[in-house]
């Protein structure tokens, strides 16, 4: 456990610098945290692989209304979690546990979160928001609701599954981001894994004019290689500020058309600096994933000052 307090001094709120018995009279007002009177300053609070069960953690959180910064590390926990913070800017939730946990965050200065392991998350206040990271290793995500996110700059969604109401709900309200990293592996709403929706490319662009940099990995860039998203291209199409394009290729399957995407990718991308194309764990026993990348190094070679591959 970290914290650090405004008035300790040039300690900067490192614990290392704090005397033994200040250092003890902390831990045992954590223990009873009825006497919450001196938590009143607090700005920082780490918390590390503790219980959320364990209802004295959540309690102290409630009562260091001043907390700027919050972190809770490889804590454990199962069911509903709900943070009220009003001066709250910064934060890192990492929650352990395959169960079902969810979220309600109320934090109206909130600048940056970092939210692993849940499955719904509810967001009040988050208009500040510059960044933003959402990811569940196990499980799925079934709901993310942030409200509109005017100010986002950075937006990170991984995870093996999430339902697609989640995906399209939180790009929607992140209109204006300019750094973008979608690693999903698959879609659905319960056991069964389900291929991505198509993704319309023109739609998708228009609808994110501000992106800069576009990390998209597997089967997400699978759900823009469509036939039905290309027919939109026309000359008139153009993505604007797009600089840095870094796409992950898991699969062979439809090969023309990720061919054609990549194409209208450089293609319509004026300010383009660099493509990196990744081929991750592509299984090479099918003459198909040769033919592939042959032609990805066919168009890597035409467009050698932008295209690299990994």
């Amino acid at each position: 456990m970290a914290m650090e307090c405004d008035d300790w001094g040039d300690g900067g709120g490192d614990m290392n610098a704090v005397p033994d018995g200040v250092v003890q009279h902390i831990l045992s007002m954590l223990s009873n945290v009825r006497d919450v009177a001196a938590l009143q300053h607090l700005r920082v609070l780490e918390i590390v692989g503790a219980p959320l069960r364990d209802t004295a953690i959540t309690e102290t959180v409630a009562a260091c209304p001043n907390l700027t910064d919050l972190s809770l590390l490889g804590c454990d926990c199962s069911g509903d979690v709900s943070i009220q913070l009003a001066m709250l800017q910064r934060c890192r939730l990492d929650f352990l546990g395959g169960g079902n946990c969810s979220l309600l965050l109320s934090a109206p200065r909130l600048e940056s979160l970092e939210a692993q392991g849940f499955t719904w998350i509810s967001l009040r206040g988050g208009h500040n928001l510059r960044r933003l990271s959402i990811a569940k290793s196990t499980g799925r995500v079934y709901k993310v609701d942030t409200g509109r996110l005017p100010d986002l700059e950075y937006l990170s969604l991984r995870g093996v599954q999430w339902s697609w109401a989640a995906v399209s709900s939180v790009l929607q309200c992140a209109s204006e981001v300019k750094h973008l990293v979608m690693k999903i592996e698959f879609c659905g709403d319960f056991d069964v894994l389900q291929p991505f929706p198509e993704i319309d490319l023109v739609d998708f662009f228009n609808g994110h004019p501000k992106l800069t940099k576009f990390e998209i990995h597997g089967a997400m860039f699978a759900a823009l290689c469509q036939k039905n998203s290309l027919k939109n291209l026309d000359s008139r199409f153009c993505i604007p500020c797009l600089e840095e394009l870094l796409i992950t290729v898991r699969s062979p399957l439809n090969a023309e058309q990720k061919l054609s995407t990549l194409e209208s990718l450089v293609k319509y991308s004026v300010r383009l600096q660099s493509m990196v194309i990744r081929i991750s764990q592509m299984k090479n026993c099918h003459d198909a994933a040769d033919d592939f990348f042959e032609e990805i190094c066919k168009f890597k070679y035409i467009n050698y000052r932008k295209v690299r591959i990994e």
